[in-house]
């Protein structure tokens, strides 16, 4: 599904902000005194502003995980402007864990559309900041030279928002700059969301405001591109970075070279608002695509150095296709009408974005984005699907069906690797209808001998199975013809 039908629904969400008193005057805007604020944002640009953050720069893969993330946007009440949250049903469904990690990005990315708001922010600057401690979110640059440093929590409660106050104002203080904020979203469900924006203690940063900037500036073209799956680019600006901090080896330096004229000389050029982007184009689903690409200019090192924000944002239709062009030179094309790149590229040539994905994919992904690439991955293997069925009073995940045979698909995605007993209890009540032949498990959780020896007859594709599955497709139907009941 595009962005752009969910978002015709709305205008602009908003959502209510409250505003530390002390960071008024640090502000860039006309209003200094108001500390309640109702701020409207688009629905691409919280997604694409999670997904930078979120996302992990290194080990990049081509695995485009913006469609992950607008999965998010099916947990948003559609019939009103507020930002609201279906709570209760993720709980229900999907369980508190899940819960969490929603709350969790889309915290993330409202201190993005907040800073923006509030602050003269360079948005190519926005970057996820590293290191193994407590440290903050993301930081950004500011057009007069300042930093901002974020650290930003998100809750579906206003008690467990009150008991993140007080780590996220310590953890902010754990990295230099101008302007430090903790960021404090808690979602609602049956009234508008809120955010709190708290408390700025000054430390300047130790490093040259035009080095910090290249360098924050590469950070996020890394990050992004790792996020929307192109991990060339994604490489080449990790490489970029290390070659401003000089920390690049003689070896990185030949591969960024050689990364460069790929991209200046193989990948699709596509012009638009008389700029030229390149990129990669990608299979969604029904005959619709997608191609995600970068202002030309910023391949080269100098042309890196010299570009500046764009000073709008583009959403519009164009050819029976919606065209985003952010201001840090992205440009993403939701495709309805692929005749019209037939000159560029041929639907055959186009491979799906559920392709070339691993298991470290698989770990950062919804639960619904990892619903459809098992519905991808069954169709491939010449199943015939039904999502979300309920089965005597629970919800199953997949029905399959081959060869006159009806497999029931439970997916489960853990961040530890720990399977709950009512879920076993579950899976073993599925496997007693008689209209079932064979229930499953798929999750990407390591499970120990003692555990399986509680699933019975039911097939368990754990971890290790998974990832020979991502390797190879086609090992699920012998998984199924070698374990079968």
């Amino acid at each position: 599904m595009f962005i752009r039908e969910i978002a015709t629904r709305f205008r602009n969400l908003q959502i209510q902000v409250t505003i530390d008193n002390q960071l008024l005057r640090h502000i860039d805007s006309n209003d200094r005194i108001s500390t309640n604020r109702t701020i409207a944002f688009n629905l691409y640009k919280l997604i694409y502003a999670i997904g930078t953050i979120q996302t992990r720069r290194f080990a990049p893969s081509n695995r485009m995980k913006f469609l992950d993330k607008a999965d998010l946007i099916e947990k948003i009440y559609t019939n009103t402007n507020d930002f609201r949250v279906r709570i209760q049903d993720i709980r229900d469904n999907s369980g508190q864990e899940v819960l969490t990690t929603i709350s969790e990005d889309f915290g993330v990315g409202i201190s993005v559309i907040i800073a923006e708001e509030l602050f003269d922010i360079k948005y190519s600057t926005i970057q996820r900041i590293y290191g193994n401690d407590k440290r903050p979110d993301w930081k950004c640059q500011t057009y007069d030279n300042r930093t901002l440093i974020i650290e930003s929590k998100g809750a579906s409660s206003q008690a467990t928002s009150d008991r993140q106050e007080t780590r996220s104002l310590i953890q902010k203080n754990r990295r230099n700059g101008n302007v430090k904020i903790a960021s404090l979203t808690v979602l609602n469900e049956n009234q508008i969301s809120t955010n709190r924006y708290l408390d700025p203690p000054i430390e300047p940063e130790n490093i040259d405001s035009e080095m910090q900037n290249r360098i924050l500036r590469a950070g996020h073209y890394s990050s992004v591109f790792s996020f929307i799956g192109i991990s060339a680019l994604s490489k080449y600006y990790s490489q970029m970075r290390n070659r401003l901090m000089k920390v690049i080896s003689q070896e990185e330096q030949n591969e960024k070279n050689q990364i460069y004229f790929q991209l200046r000389d193989k990948f699709p050029n596509i012009t638009f608002d008389d700029k030229l982007f390149t990129g990669n184009f990608y299979a969604v689903d029904n005959e619709k695509y997608i191609f995600i690409g970068i202002d030309k200019q910023l391949i080269s090192y100098e042309g890196f150095l010299q570009f500046d924000d764009y000073e709008n944002e583009i959403n519009k239709i164009q050819n029976e296709n919606n065209y985003i062009m952010f201001k840090d030179g992205i440009l993403i094309i939701e495709i309805n009408n692929i005749a019209f790149f037939q000159n560029i590229i041929r639907p055959n040539q186009i491979f799906s974005y559920q392709e070339n994905i691993t298991i470290s994919d698989v770990d950062s992904m919804t639960e619904k984005s990892f619903e459809k690439y098992v519905g991808f991955m069954l169709r491939d293997n010449g199943f015939e699907i039904q999502t979300e069925i309920r089965i005597q009073g629970t919800v199953a995940d997949i029905i399959g069906t081959k060869n006159n045979k009806r497999y029931v698909f439970e997916l489960k995605l853990y961040k530890r690797n720990r399977i709950y007993y009512d879920l076993i209890d579950q899976l073993l009540r599925y496997q007693k209808l008689e209209n079932i032949d064979r229930v499953v498990l798929i999750t990407n959780a390591s499970i120990n001998r003692i555990e399986v020896s509680n699933f019975g007859n039911i097939l368990l594709i754990d971890r290790e199975k998974l990832k020979r599955i991502l390797k190879n497709r086609e090992s699920l139907n012998e998984m199924l013809n070698k374990y079968s009941a």
